[in-house]
This record gives C-alpha cells, structure tokens and sequence, in this order.
C-alpha cells in the first residue's frame, strides 16, 4: 500500500513539470502592442449597404456580390449586419472617421467594405471603399467608370476592385496558433505560398496616408522574426520559427508577408561585369543619361493656390444731370494688375481673396480744369465658398458657390466744375459657377461665373450726389492650362457695370439724375497650386 501511494505521488509530480516549464516560458514571452497595427488587422469582415443614385437598381446585386466575395475569401471571418435607416453615402464616412467608428462599433467587424455606384452623362461611375472599423479611417479605395450601364460589367468591376483593395492591405497573412516553435498561418498553395519558403514576420509601425482622403499611401514595417514554411494546403500554412527578436513574440495575430516576392529580370547591359565604383559613378551615362539631374516624386497639390495676371481693360464713366446735360469720358485701354489666392479647409470648403488695381487717363468733359483726368481703380474681395464635386475628384466638373464682401473704387482727379466724383462701392457678393476639363488628358478647362451683389453702398468725394440706388452687374468666363503639376496658365474675360440713380440735390450745383461706371478686361496670368 505504501509503494502504490509513492508510486502514484511521483506520477503526479512527474506531470505536473512540464506544466511549471510551460508557465515559465510564457512569463518570458514577448508581445508587441501598436495601435496602427492593431488598426489594420482584418480577420472579422463584413459591409454595410451600397449607394446608388437609381433608385437602388445596382445596390442590391453589388450588396449580394460583396457579401459572396467575403464569405469566398478565406483570410477573413464574415460577420452578418442587419442596417436599418436610410443608407449612408461613402463620401461623408471618408472624412469623419468619428461618425465610421460610431457607425462600426455596432457591426462588430474589425472592417467594413462599402460601394457607390453614380450614373452621369459621362456614364457608370463605381467606388468600393474600405474602412477600419478601430480607427474609422480609409483604408483603400478604387473607382471605375464605365460607359455601358448593365449589372454585369458592374459586379465584375466589384470583383475587380476587391481584389486590388486587399492587394493594397500591407500584409499578407496572420499567424493563427504557435505551439513550441511552429506556427501556422491563413495562407496557403491558393496564396502561392510554397514548401521551403523562408518568410518574415511584421508589424506595421507607421503609414503615410494621403493628406486628404486619409487611405494608405505606404506604409513602414518592422520585422519581428522569419519562418519557413515546411507544409502547405491550399488554405492553411505551417511553418518552423527561424529567427525572432525576442522569445515568443512571434504569437497569433502577428502578421507575415513576402508570400508574392518580386523578381526581376536580367539586364542586357549588367550582364559584362562593371566594378560598382564605375557603374554608380555620375559619369556613366547608361545609368545616369546625358545632364541628369535627380528627381523625386511630387505631392500633388492639396492646400490652395496663389496667382496673379495682367489685364488689358477698357472703362468709360457716364453722368447724367438733371438741367439735360451728360457727361461721358472713356479709357479705350488701360492696364490692371491683379491678384489672388484660395486656401483648401477641405475638398469642398475654400477660402478666398482678390485684390485689383489699375490706371488711366481720360479727358475732362465738364469743361473744367484740367483737361485731362487721372483715374485710378482698385477693387477686392474676401469670401469663403463650397465646390460640389460631380465625380469624386477634385480637379474635375463641379459647380461653386461663394459669399463675402466686395469693395470697387475709382479715384477721379478733382475738377474746377462739379463734373465726375471719385466713387465708393461696398456690397456683399454672392458667386455662382462652375468648372469642368474639356478635353481627356485634362490639360485644358473651362468655366464661368457670375456675382450677384447685395445690399451695394455708394460713397462719393468731394461732394455728393444725393441719395442713391444701387445696381452691380457682374460676370467672368475663364479658362485654365496645366504646365505642370503645380502651375497653370489663366486666361479671363471680365464684365463689370456699377450704376446710380439719385433723388435729391446732394451737394452738387445742379442735380445728378444717373451714374454708371462700365469696364471690360482680358487678362492672362499663371496660378501656382501648392
């Protein structure tokens, strides 16, 4: 009986060991946390339903589409959504990243896929976006544009744009379980993963994102450890631990990639050996041409613009008395300068500011001294404005409008008769207008605009003319030409009538019945974009 109760105390010793060694190892493992990494870990996937602006005639074939493309897609868990209320466009999620995680956190899915299908006159436009639900940011979108319109060409441009978006997730595969030093991973012969491949381990430690529509430019990885893999299904991986940075880091959910390496030719003129010193050096002109200079790729502009053009102008002053007689005096050309700039709070909000000035000479046809009159012109504009973009993109077709206070001033020279007063306009403007490119490479575009002035005020010196009613009348057509990515070549052709009618003798001899202030210009300058 003693021999069996030492027997049976040694056995449960004896089990009870491995145990102990396991929980020390897993005191001295290693686990990273970073919260952009954490962010683009998709293992539970899901999306909420398609936008459409027909009445739902695509939503519902795209909806079934995507839920099958999940499901299909054996890297990630499909988790059903049941949305009830009205469907949200994609385009408010992409820059309210508080409103996609208030939106995600009732879906549970680590991220949500979304589409829009928009038919214009230039055909069938179809957007897929993905979010991560953890941070509500974008991940990734695509867009096509179609000119035929059936439900065919659109599922297969979902399919399509599916694939490119996961291309676009910057890893391959997670790592699912570790036992001892194996592990296995959610890829497999489907993948293109093989037996003998030597893969590494990461995590994503940092991501430049696009300054505007925040998805995943690039992002910078840190390599935690590498695996080989030494068997392969068709969906599922496993891999022996090679190398990591510290014990037990290499755990579920660290991400792995590699699985699709790039290969590159041989090149003809590397194939004669060339000591490197001579291959690098800038005199090799295989390498460097003729008069290189370095290059490096260029942000594409998203804050605002500033620029300034020179007009050629025409203006004639017109006034009207009440005893019969009307004074009229005109600049055939006179020379403007004008300048401006448009600062972009965000792809529909802008800001804006125009300052003009310019001079001329005209005669004096009051009969007064002298002869010859000097006026001078100045005019500008503050406002802040909205662009609604038809096509998702920021320098093609859309309409504008924008509200701010406008100033016009004419500093005429003083005369020994009480002919032609210097002049005042204050109003609050309104503009109304739109843009579009006219041809396919987007080099050239065209527009137009036109002011509506409110509440318009008239200040005159020395003397007045009474009390006034005021009218401005004012429009523009302008176009544009792309020189490089930051510079554009405008051209204008402006319109603008000020004009008065009084009641009262104001402080003239004899009354003023009208006044009118006519200019025209044409004006070519350069618009840098920054």
């Amino acid at each position: 009986m003693n021999w069996i109760s030492v027997f049976a105390a040694l056995t449960i010793l004896a089990s009870s060991l491995p145990l102990a060694f396991a929980e020390d190892r897993k005191e001295d493992t290693t686990e990273y946390h970073n919260t952009l990494d954490d962010d683009l870990t998709f293992d539970k996937m899901t999306f909420i339903p398609t936008y459409d602006n027909v009445n739902g005639v695509y939503s519902r074939s795209v909806d079934k589409k995507l839920e099958e493309l999940i499901k299909k897609n054996h890297h990630w868990n499909y988790i059903e959504t049941h949305i009830a209320g009205s469907i949200v466009k994609p385009e408010e999620l992409v820059l309210d990243s508080q409103k996609v995680m208030s939106f995600a956190k009732h879906l549970g899915a680590d991220g949500f896929f979304t589409a829009e299908t928009r038919k214009d006159p230039e055909g069938l436009q179809v957007s897929l976006y993905l979010f991560s639900s953890k941070s509500g940011r974008l991940v990734a979108e695509q867009r096509k544009v179609h000119k035929e319109d059936n439900t065919s060409i659109v599922l297969s441009s979902i399919e399509q744009m599916m694939s490119e978006i996961k291309e676009r997730i910057p890893y391959d595969a997670l790592i699912v379980s570790r036992v001892d030093n194996r592990v296995t991973i959610n890829a497999g012969k489907r993948d293109g993963v093989r037996v003998g491949q030597t893969l590494p381990c990461i995590k994503i430690i940092s991501a430049q994102r696009h300054p505007k529509r925040n998805f995943i430019i690039k992002s910078e990885k840190a390599v935690l450890g590498q695996i080989r893999v030494v068997k392969a299904d068709s969906h599922l991986s496993f891999a022996d631990i090679l190398s990591e940075t510290e014990p037990g880091v290499l755990r579920k959910g660290v991400k792995v990639t590699g699985i699709s390496q790039i290969q590159y030719g041989e090149t003809p003129w590397t194939q004669t050996y060339t000591p490197p010193e001579q291959l690098l050096s800038e005199n090799n002109k295989v390498v460097f041409g003729k008069k290189a200079t370095e290059w490096i790729a260029k942000d594409p502009p998203t804050f605002g613009k500033v620029g300034g053009n020179f007009t050629i102008g025409s203006y004639s002053n017109n006034l009207s008395l009440s005893s019969g007689t009307n004074y009229t005096t005109q600049v055939d050309v006179y020379p403007r300068l004008n300048l401006h700039g448009q600062l972009w709070m965000t792809p529909q909000w802008y800001a804006e500011a125009q300052y003009g000035q310019g001079i001329g000479t005209s005669k004096n046809p009051s009969g007064g001294t002298p002869s010859e009159l000097s006026n001078s012109m100045s005019q500008y504009r503050v406002s802040v404005g909205y662009n609604l973009i038809l096509r998702n993109e920021f320098f093609g077709p859309k309409f504008f409008a924008d509200i701010g206070f406008a100033n016009y001033s004419m500093y005429v020279d003083s005369t020994a008769g009480q002919g032609f007063t210097s002049v005042d306009y204050r109003s609050v403007a309104i503009g109304l207008g739109g843009y579009t490119p006219i041809n396919l490479a987007k080099t050239w575009g065209f527009g137009g605009k036109i002011y509506f002035h409110a509440f318009p005020r008239l200040n005159e010196k020395p003397f007045s003319s009474g009390s006034s009613d005021n009218n401005i009348n004012q429009f523009q057509f302008f176009a544009d030409y792309k020189l490089s990515q930051r510079l554009r070549w405008t051209f204008n052709l402006d319109f603008l009538l000020l004009s008065s009618s009084f009641k009262g003798a104001g402080d003239r001899t004899i009354p003023a019945n009208s006044m009118s202030h006519r200019h025209m210009g044409l004006a070519t300058g350069v618009d840098y974009l920054f």
